[in-house]
């Protein structure tokens, strides 16, 4: 009989919004498991979330660490031989200096988006992995919602023939407990552009490809995009693509994310803010979606830790796709900013 391979370790660092998040989709992993953690807080490493606080799902409480060591430096963790794979929720600005050193101490690292801040500072991470023969995975997660998984396999199949157009829209308002910090400033955290509309970016590029030139618009404060609307110009005859996002919901609407997807047969309209389910307009009827069950940030970990295992990194979790969608995002902010569309790549 052939030995069971031994879980993966996983060890998480950064306990913030984003931390906390996979904390909690972690305990859930087939062949993997958390067994350690890192922050430089040492109230969150002891496993008090009280003050973590983000703009979707619940807050944070005390966390029971039985079992699960907990370290204040990066360091230490990196030093656990228990820890195969090494779960960064920093913030964007440490991205590249964490990544490097983690791939360089011979752990598999799996790194929150935006992968970087830069393409140049993406590369760098891209070539580290390379040299280290370790995994590089970057947690691009909306690709791993089902909503979204949806039109990615209907696209796939040709189930309602061919995608016409297709139209991304992703606009929150500011937190308060953003208000200070390294997140209000975009040299730290890439800025609403990079940090949030590269969910729908990324999903563009992973159903569409990568386009050659982009078209934005915006809304500018202080030199910074508030709100964008970008139209992604593929080749003459592909699909039309569009996407809005932006922070400048009111405080009552803190969260909204969806699409409208339009096939030869089918237009398929989901938001957040109207229920859990895309509906399906077609000739004859209107009906809900249905989707399979799981969480998205489970399934993005699951795929992290199965990668691990296998020695392949899932097509989901690409590093040179999520360098990519930065360049895309990059080109995207500079549209905006000059009124000029600008090409890619």
């Amino acid at each position: 009989m052939a030995k069971a391979k031994k879980p993966v370790g996983i060890g998480l660092v950064g306990l913030g919004f984003m931390g906390l998040t996979h904390w909690r989709a972690s305990r859930k992993i087939r062949g993997g498991r958390l067994v350690a953690v890192a922050d430089s807080d040492p109230r969150r490493a002891r496993g008090d979330f009280s003050q973590v606080k983000g703009n979707f799902g619940a807050g944070g409480k005390r966390e029971d660490l039985t079992g699960i060591a907990s370290y204040t430096s990066m360091g230490d963790l990196l030093a656990d031989d228990k820890v195969d794979l090494v779960d960064i929720c920093l913030p964007t600005h440490l991205h590249a200096a964490a990544v490097v050193q983690a791939l360089r101490a011979g752990k598999s690292v799996l790194v929150e988006k935006p992968i970087a801040l830069n393409v140049k500072d993406a590369r760098r991470m891209i070539e580290a992995g390379r040299r280290s023969g370790k995994l590089l995975m970057v947690a691009q997660v909306l690709k791993f919602f089902p909503e979204f998984a949806a039109i990615r396999e209907a696209v796939q199949k040709n189930r309602w023939g061919r995608l016409l157009a297709y139209h991304a829209r992703r606009i929150i308002a500011v937190p308060d407990w953003t208000s200070t910090g390294w997140f209000s400033d975009p040299k730290l955290s890439g800025g609403m552009v990079v940090d949030l509309h590269i969910h729908d970016t990324d999903f563009i590029v992973n159903l569409l490809g990568k386009p050659r030139a982009v078209t934005s618009s915006a809304l500018v404060n202080s030199g910074q995009v508030d709100f964008l609307r970008t139209i992604y110009n593929f080749e003459s005859g592909g699909t039309l693509a569009s996407a809005e996002a932006g922070w400048i919901n009111v405080p009552s609407l803190a969260f909204e994310h969806g699409y409208d997807a339009y096939f030869e047969r089918a237009t398929v309209r989901f938001n957040s803010t109207t229920g859990p389910l895309p509906k399906i307009f077609t000739n004859r009827s209107v009906q809900e979606l249905r989707l399979p069950g799981g969480d998205g940030f489970q399934k993005e970990i699951q795929a992290a830790v199965d990668s691990v295992r296998t020695g392949a990194v899932h097509p989901l979790l690409s590093a040179d796709a999520a360098a990519a969608s930065l360049e895309i995002c990059l080109a995207e902010q500079k549209s905006a900013l000059t009124g000029k569309t600008v090409r890619v790549g």
